[in-house]
């Protein structure tokens, strides 16, 4: 039998070696807790810990693991969504930058680069002020900031080129209302200010134009009505005048009318084989009277074996009138206009050279613009509207082809027309 001092310490080793083995588990079960949570305030949500035991702690680890999971799902998710608002914005054509409510850079698009000049290239966590060179802009984002409101303008950049934009600027409230940043959208308005002045200018060319032959009929008419109509020589030589000035409303309006068509591409082209040099001949043809009258020599090249082109036969036959049509007007008489066709590539290219006053260096890039004219008056003495080379050009880009034009004071000019050779189904 047992003595009870042996049984005491056999009590107080079970305890000891209980104690020691339950302190080890803790400890080993509070270390791998550790550093799970280490990793996941580190943002490594892989780690889990083991859930077998039943008690307090396996309830513990099992919350624990739980929590890392659902972490791990947020995590995502607002990466996905930062991923897709990233990728939304960068994708827009419009630029776009949001700075935060203590103006700094939180986000720059790639248009927004192309847009403007920027002093950083690495402009996220920056002030804005530190990153835009553009002073409008800057103090626009000041007073959206400030103000906390919707705030719209538009503003004129030079870089390299006079470049105008539209700005929004809009601001972001968080839960309380307080303000969280302001997101500013610039829309390129370039084109649409050149459309605006184009238009304003043809306002004034058309009224112009119209307003010159009006007045001259106006006058006229009244000079006939107040007794002139009496007199029979000035009669007749009033009414001559009333009649070219009403040809001239006629061309005029049927040009407009022409190049409205061509550019809103409501006539259809009517498309077939067309042999250039046969069209170029019955063009000539045409003028006849007109380049006798004015005793100018015009000769037409054109080689054997050329091949035809796919296009709308009045048109061209309008495109080649115009163009001879000016080379006889600006050409002196007793002058000579070659009319030259060869294949190029995969055009046919029509030059019509003349050896008329030519055209400064400074007209040239101008001279297929709308109303332009190098010599104004010699053109409206001339009966001309203005129009006659922007509806060659409009009428040869319709074709895909294109135009171009080289001058040079007192020496001439030569308009080069290019086709495309005719790849219709045979």
């Amino acid at each position: 039998m047992l003595s009870i001092p042996l049984v005491l310490l056999a009590a107080v080793l079970s305890c000891v070696l209980t104690f020691a083995v339950s302190r080890y588990f803790y400890a080993r079960r509070l270390k791998d807790m550790r550093l799970v949570t280490d990793a996941l305030s580190k943002g490594d949500f892989k780690g889990r810990l083991n859930m077998s035991a039943s008690d307090e702690w396996g309830d513990l680890a099992r919350g624990i693991n739980q929590m890392s999971e659902e972490f791990q799902k947020k995590i995502r998710q607002v990466i996905a969504d930062k991923d897709q608002l990233k990728a939304i914005l960068s994708s827009m054509v419009e630029g776009v930058i949001i700075v935060s409510g203590d103006s700094r850079v939180v986000h720059i698009s790639p248009n927004f680069y192309n847009m403007l000049e920027m002093r950083s290239k690495e402009p996220n966590g920056r002030y804005y002020w530190e990153v835009i060179r553009n002073a409008s802009i800057n103090d626009l984002l000041r007073e959206a900031l400030a103000s906390q409101k919707a705030l719209r303008k538009e503003i004129s950049i030079l870089h390299p080129v006079e470049t105008f934009f539209s700005m929004q600027i809009s601001p972001v409230l968080d839960e309380q209302g307080a303000l969280s940043s302001v997101v500013a959208v610039f829309h390129d308005i370039t084109e649409l200010k050149k459309y605006e002045r184009l238009r304003s200018e043809f306002v004034a060319n058309v009224s112009h134009e119209l307003k010159t032959p009006l007045t001259s009929i106006k006058g006229f008419v009244e000079t006939l009505k107040e007794g002139a109509l009496d007199d029979r020589d000035h009669a007749l030589r009033f009414l001559d005048i009333i009649g070219k000035q009403t040809h001239r409303l006629e061309n005029l309006v049927s040009d407009l009318l022409v190049l409205s068509s061509l550019e809103s591409k409501e006539i259809k082209m009517s498309l077939g084989v067309v042999d250039v040099g046969a069209l170029l001949q019955a063009v000539v043809l045409m003028q006849k009277k007109h380049i006798d009258q004015n005793k100018h020599a015009v000769h037409v090249h054109v080689p054997g074996g050329l091949p035809k082109v796919y296009a709308d036969q009045g048109r061209l036959e309008q495109v080649f009138l115009n163009l001879l049509d000016n080379a006889v007007k600006f050409t002196p008489p007793g002058g000579h206009i070659d009319i030259d066709v060869c294949l190029e590539g995969d055009f046919v290219r029509v030059d019509i050279k003349d050896t008329g006053v030519g055209i400064s260096p400074e007209h040239l890039p101008r001279v297929f613009e709308r109303f332009y004219r190098v010599d104004k008056a010699r053109s409206s003495d001339l009966g001309g509207t203005g129009l006659g080379l922007s509806i060659v050009k409009h009428i040869v880009s319709a074709h895909k082809g294109r135009v171009e034009v080289q001058s040079q004071i007192g020496s001439g000019s030569t308009f080069r027309v290019f086709l495309p050779v005719d790849n219709s189904p045979k």
